[in-house]
């Protein structure tokens, strides 16, 4: 099976639950939406020549379209190859690293791109989130593409989603997770933790870590669930979130839960009832973060494993 299978199966299961949100416009997409806008993205990134396994890089704020360029590029057999916002000043050195055929980024990030264009002599393509820009399309046309979406051509072992720290020295340092492997740790985290399709996951983490697939995506979406993704935890009212999505599981990052356990006890009601579960990665929340969480709080916080990093190379990964 592969990564966006899960999108798919929704549709075949139960296409008009929400299958994805993105808190910041208010915009969701049903399963059965998200499955059609997902081929019509691999259609797209196929009439750019998108192969198997070309690099599709993503450099951009966490939405719905970053989303859909995601699961189109698996579903065009290509990797997801994420670069975070702040690592503009290095775009040449991430880029460069992983050789991608096409880049989509947003806008407000054009001068970042402009100013490393030369460098990437990998990149065919360059299309933005927010209209065509010089040198760049218009990530509509990629979205509204009406052409067939290329068969399922990758293999479960395949390299799906490639997102990238610093090591030790600053060079850049791959985090690679392939099809299946993936997808058999998301469906038994799933279990483990009692995650069912009842439930409404909220990740508040940027979507260029792989935190964000292996805790909020695709556990969910294995068991036909409900995903919310996030910008910014303070900024954008969290707990009111929690409270509106009735949100039963959050996927967040050690400052996220400590900024969560503060707002419970100056908030009238504390944390909102629905929460049940929270998710950190495995040794990253700090110990007095866990035991208020759990003691003071109540919730369980289940912990994730860390996917490992292991070094990518832009001739195989």
């Amino acid at each position: 099976m592969l990564l966006h299978h899960l999108l798919a199966q929704g549709a075949a299961h139960h296409p008009e639950k929400t299958a994805l949100g993105w808190v910041k416009r208010d915009r969701s997409l049903s399963y059965a939406e998200a499955a059609e806008a997902t081929d019509r993205v691999a259609a797209g990134l196929a009439t750019l020549g998108v192969e198997r396994g070309d690099r599709v890089g993503v450099f951009a704020h966490s939405g719905l379209d970053y989303l859909l360029a995601m699961f189109g590029a698996w579903r065009a057999g290509a990797v997801a190859a994420l670069v975070d916002l702040s690592r503009a000043d290095g775009l040449d050195r991430y880029f460069g690293d992983c050789r991608p055929k096409v880049v989509i980024y947003t806008h407000d990030y054009f001068d970042a791109v402009d100013r490393h264009r030369a460098a990437l002599d990998s990149v065919e393509t360059y299309v933005c989130f927010d209209g065509a820009q010089p040198g760049a399309l218009d990530w509509a046309e990629i979205l509204g593409c009406a052409q067939d979406p290329p068969g399922d051509i990758a293999e479960e072992a395949d390299l799906a989603h490639l997102s990238y720290a610093a090591d030790d020295n600053g060079r850049p340092a791959g985090l690679c997770l392939p099809h299946e492997p993936t997808l058999g740790a998301a469906g038994s985290l799933a279990e483990l933790l009692g995650i069912g399709a009842d439930d409404v996951s909220l990740g508040p983490t940027p979507l260029s870590g792989g935190y964000q697939v292996v805790a909020n995506l695709l556990p969910a979406l294995s068991v036909g669930a409900t995903c919310w993704v996030m910008n910014n935890w303070s900024a954008e009212g969290g707990p009111e979130v929690v409270d509106r999505l009735g949100v039963t599981v959050l996927a967040a990052d050690p400052a996220v839960l400590t900024a969560a356990r503060a707002e419970a006890g100056t908030r009238r009601g504390g944390l909102p009832d629905s929460l049940r579960l929270v998710l950190a990665e495995e040794g990253a929340a700090p110990a007095d973060v866990k035991r208020a969480w759990q003691e003071d709080l109540g919730i369980r916080l289940g912990e994730v494993p860390a996917p490992e990093v292991s070094p990518w190379s832009s001739s195989g990964g």
